[in-house]
């Protein structure tokens, strides 16, 4: 299973290096960001650029949920408190899977690309392929999509690279 652990600003490298010299193998399996490409426009050309998609929160993933917060007491200092007294909070199955299938083994989501014609957003090439329902906003200029994550209760978005190249 999944937790999500969210750092102070900048702190998230720093937390990952540390836990994984200091907490066993058995309590926690991996721990990691997700990335995704996306498009800036500098010295008169384009360039791809991974970015954390989201910002300040490392993922770990466990078979024991209560040893690894036990295991992180020591990191209270420098995280948020995000549930009650809790620093982790469960990431969902259905999300986690999500996650999984967009992001694979590396937790990178690479560029996509597609086309809008009459008004409908058709993804031909990428990780995208086939998600366009869950796509909410897309910014042409910037080069970024916003799709949307199944999740219980409020419906949360994260940004992905989505190069559209021709619209009619």
């Amino acid at each position: 299973m999944w937790c999500v652990l969210k750092c102070h600003s900048g702190k998230a490298e720093e937390i990952i290096a540390s836990c994984s010299r200091n907490i066993s193998d058995d309590i926690l399996h991996d721990i990691f960001v997700f990335t995704y490409d996306r498009m800036k426009r500098y010295q008169g050309s384009w360039h791809v650029e991974k970015q954390q998609m989201f910002p300040d929160y490392v993922f770990m993933e466990t078979e024991d949920a209560a040893a690894l917060a036990e295991s992180l007491e020591p990191y209270r200092r420098f995280v948020h408190i995000l549930e009650g007294a809790d620093m982790l909070q469960r990431i969902e199955p259905e999300e986690e899977l999500f996650l999984r299938r967009l992001c694979g083994h590396d937790h990178h989501l690479k560029m996509s690309e597609g086309y809008i014609r009459n008004g409908i957003t058709h993804v031909i090439r990428g990780p995208l392929v086939g998600m366009e329902r869950r796509i909410r906003k897309i910014d042409r200029h910037k080069r970024i999509a916003s799709i949307a994550i199944p999740a219980k209760g409020a419906e949360r978005a994260m940004p992905a690279g989505l190069e559209i190249t021709a619209k009619s």
